[in-house]
C-alpha cells in the first residue's frame, strides 16, 4: 500500500471518528455508524485498533452485524 493511501486512510478514519463523536451529540447524525466506519478504516493500519474493535463488536449482536457488512464493503474499496 502506498504512503499516500495510508495517509488518506488515517486522515479519513480520524475525520469520521470526529464526525461520529459530533453525531453522538447532535440528533441529526448517526454517530455510532460513523464511528464504526472510522474505526474500521483505522484498523486497516493498526492491529492494536483491530483487536480493540473486535472486543467491542463481540459484545453487541447488532454491532457485529454492521461490522461484518461495513468491513467487507470498506475492504473491497480501500484494501486493493
Amino acid at each position: 500500500m502506498t504512503r499516500v493511501k495510508k495517509f488518506f486512510l488515517i486522515v479519513l478514519g480520524f475525520s469520521l471518528i470526529l464526525i461520529g463523536v459530533l453525531g453522538l451529540i447532535l440528533p441529526i447524525l448517526n454517530g455510532t455508524l460513523i464511528l464504526l466506519v472510522g474505526i474500521i478504516l483505522l484498523s486497516f493500519e493498526s492491529s492494536y485498533i483491530e483487536k480493540i474493535l473486535l472486543k467491542i463488536v463481540e459484545r453487541n449482536e447488532l454491532m457485529k452485524k454492521w461490522h461484518k457488512k461495513l468491513d467487507t464493503l470498506l475492504r473491497s474499496w480501500f484494501k486493493n
